[in-house]
């Protein structure tokens, strides 16, 4: 048989019986499938297990099993571990429920660990890596050499093609009527009417083969559109091939279209689903769509991926390469899944032994410990007001810079071994100074790329350069962020309130260490807020900023930097008590006139889009003024822009979609009991038939003078345009007094 050395990059890992699925992106283009024999194991690890009920055990399942140890995670001690092999991926997870019956949950290890992360991990073939094959004609790789690093800042990527599929119009297919099916690719848009049916999905059919995008986007595409064209292609019996054909090396390298191998390669129209979940993720409910997976082609629904929406494809390369999680899947978990994938795999390095379940109970605390150790960031009460010149310094992701440089990690935290350790501020803690966390570990590098890539993206000069890094270190970004969450989540593997607490402890002190040296240098301490200080003095430069910044990153050990100098900032006060501010609510335009808000209408989720635009139209308005009081002279101005848009709302001149509200459902719809617009909205879409679950996003009108809320929208109702006037006076009334009250 013909063998083959192919340099290129790993597009896509899946499982299959026997082994695993690897689409290739060859170096000349070409996107070829490969298969590598792989059978994934979990672990049972403990010294009460005895062995001949584990072989008993294993033989029963049909595992391979090896006496092997382990590191303990907490204790840092080596105890004996036996490793099970199932015969392929889909035995993995029923094997293991076995064995949780058999042997109970505190005795697995290493258990949910993906079988494409597995085979990532003990390949070193992790997704999109760069990579030298070696296989034969019919596509079994029989080695691998990989040529990069996930940590590698300017890696070669190919370039991927993108095709948008979605309906015509805006918002939720299901909560209007059925329209147009676009397809865009290459800045052409052809429109498919469904009424055509076996036709309509041939049309499509062979529009996906003639664009054959790497990166196929869908708007609803997990919740509604897949499932509607699967369901439609089954009752007319008619094929729908969205994903690739696969193509062996000995086919790209002859054209020959005769497969004639035993390796039975996905079906280009199969289309791999998951199950739907809501769960609650601070503090509010979400909703994800079960994920419609396809073969050699990415699919990524937008409105199912917060990170797609957050950064991109670039983003999610990243993310990919970093956590091991195919793209696909990638997109539709939070940052979260991937740092924990990050965790598992510094693990896995490190022969520790990845707990099945968190077993580590919280400490008992007193009443006067917990009003101690449990008061989270550090945060001050401004008083309201604008000031100009204002400077704003914020420390660079303090909290996973804080677990980095105090190696705070839940093995690490009040450790048998370090007596009194590295003592933590204010609580009585202390860290270990002998062995290195997993969590810093893991956090380390990222804080180094990610730091790498701003620097990158300062010093780009053309804006698509510019705009890549900046998506590439956001997703950084995202994964920092959930890490010192994960601390204290109740169900992370690696995760331990003490840990988390000690994180706050260090950050409060370091806040107030930056408080205390502003003021030491002459500037006035106007707002702290957990990781960042608004601070001023008059006739400051932009320079004496900055050398306040080099002073406290000396003297803290804490990188600090210089966010900005205001033009003007004001903080705004409470609706409730209009003597006091609110400590997240502030607008402020940069001395290059960008404008940076929080707690305003244009933030919130709820309001109106035509009510946020008008806003935001506002404030850059106001961002032009060079200080308060050019700023006041632009009031007459402000008003009339504001009696100009009433004027459009009242001559019936916005659009329906524009003065929709959006609402996500907090509880199952047959559980609001209230008469609210959202529950109105709510119970009219599920009269329509439209599918609604807890976290399940819905958008309403409020139409006509009636109050009624409308759920299913075509762009005919009749708005009740005093609401809506009532509203956009109020958002611009946030603003103008602002202007109007701080003299």
């Amino acid at each position: 048989m013909n063998r083959r050395e192919l340099t290129g990059w790993v597009f896509d890992i899946a499982g299959e019986q026997g082994g695993m699925r690897v689409w290739f992106r060859a170096g000349t283009g070409e996107t070829i499938a490969l298969f590598a024999p792989f059978r994934p194991s979990f672990l049972l690890a403990g010294n009460r297990l005895k062995e001949p009920a584990l072989r008993a055990a294993a033989a029963r399942w049909k595992c391979g099993i090896a006496r092997g140890e382990g590191i303990d995670f907490f204790s840092g001690r080596t105890i004996p571990a036996w490793s099970f092999t199932v015969p392929g991926p889909a035995f993995l997870g029923p094997s293991v429920r076995k064995a949780e019956r058999a042997f109970g949950p505190e005795a697995l290890c290493n258990a949910d660990i993906a079988p494409e992360q597995q085979f990532s991990c003990a390949t070193g073939l992790y997704p999109l890596s760069r990579a030298a094959v070696d296989c034969d004609g019919d596509g079994t790789i029989r080695s691998a050499r990989v040529l990069d690093s996930p940590w590698d800042v300017d890696a070669p990527h190919p370039s991927f093609s993108i095709a948008l599929l979605r309906m015509e119009g805006t918002g939720h297919p299901a909560h209007r009527r059925v329209r147009p099916l676009e397809f865009i690719a290459d800045g052409v848009t052809q429109s498919l009417l469904w009424e055509n049916g076996a036709d309509f999905l041939r049309d499509l059919a062979r529009l996906v083969e003639r664009a054959d995008p790497d990166l196929l986007v869908t708007e609803y595409g997990d919740d509604w559109l897949l499932p509607r064209l699967l369901a439609l292609a089954g009752q007319l019996r008619s094929p729908l091939p969205l994903g690739r054909t696969p193509r062996t090396p000995d086919e790209v390298f002859s054209a020959s279209r005769n497969r004639g191998t035993g390796i039975g390669p996905a079906d280009p129209g199969r289309v791999r689903g998951g199950r739907e979940r809501s769960y609650v993720s601070y503090g509010r409910v979400i909703f994800r769509a079960a994920p419609h997976i396809l073969s050699g082609r990415w699919h990524v629904d937008a409105r199912n991926s917060f990170l797609f929406g957050e950064t991109g494809l670039p983003g999610l390369v990243e993310l990919s390469r970093l956590s091991g999680i195919p793209l696909q899947r990638v997109a539709r978990t939070s940052p979260g899944t991937a740092i924990s994938a990050m965790q598992v795999a510094t693990a896995l390095r490190g022969g520790i032994l990845v707990p099945y379940k968190k077993r580590e109970p919280e400490g008992f605390k007193s009443g006067v410990d917990l009003v101690v150790t449990d008061k989270g960031g550090l945060t001050y009460l401004p008083r309201p007001g604008a000031h100009e010149n204002v400077g704003e310094l914020d420390f660079a992701s303090m909290y996973p810079s804080l677990m980095d440089r105090y190696n705070i990690s839940p093995e690490t935290v009040n450790c048998a071994c370090c007596r009194p350790g590295l003592h933590v501020p204010e609580i009585r803690a202390h860290t270990c100074l002998r062995r290195r966390g997993l969590v810093p570990d893991t956090i380390a590098p990222i804080l180094v790329k990610r730091r790498l890539l701003k620097e990158r993206q300062k010093a780009a000069t053309e804006p698509e350069a510019r705009e890549l890094f900046r998506k590439r270190q956001t997703a950084l970004k995202w994964l920092l962020v959930v890490c010192f969450g994960f601390l204290g989540y109740r169900n992370a593997r690696f995760g331990r309130i003490e840990a988390h607490e000690a994180v706050t402890a260090w950050g409060r002190e370091k806040l107030l260490s930056a408080k205390e040296i502003a003021e030491r240098e002459g500037f006035a301490f106007l707002h702290g807020l957990t990781d960042a200080i608004w601070v001023k003095k008059e006739g400051a430069a932009e320079d004496d900023y900055l050398r306040l910044s080099e002073r406290i990153t000396a003297e803290t050990g804490m990188p600090i930097a210089l966010e900005g100098v205001y033009k003007w900032l004001a903080f705004l006060p409470s609706k409730r008590n209009r003597s006091v501010a609110v400590p997240n609510r502030f607008a402020g335009a940069f001395a290059n006139g960008e404008i940076k808000v929080r707690g305003i209408a244009l933030r919130r989720s709820d309001t109106p889009p035509w009510v946020a635009a008008l806003q935001r139209e506002l404030l850059e308005r106001m961002a032009k003024a060079g200080g308060l009081s050019e700023l006041r002279a632009m009031l007459p101005e402000l008003r009339e822009r504001v009696e100009s848009a009433v004027s459009e709302l009242r001559g019936g001149r916005i659009p329906i979609e524009g003065l929709a509200i959006a609402r996500r459902l907090s509880k199952a719809p047959e559980r609001y009991v209230a008469n609210t617009a959202a529950a109105a909205a709510t119970r009219e879409l599920c009269g329509r038939g439209v599918e609604l679950r807890p976290g399940s996003k819905i958008r309403y009108l409020l139409a006509d003078r009636s109050g009624r809320a409308i759920g299913f929208l075509d762009g005919t109702e009749m708005p009740d345009v005093p609401r809506y006037e009532a509203m956009l006076r109020e958002a611009a009334e946030e603003l103008m007094e602002m202007v109007a009250r701080f003299r």
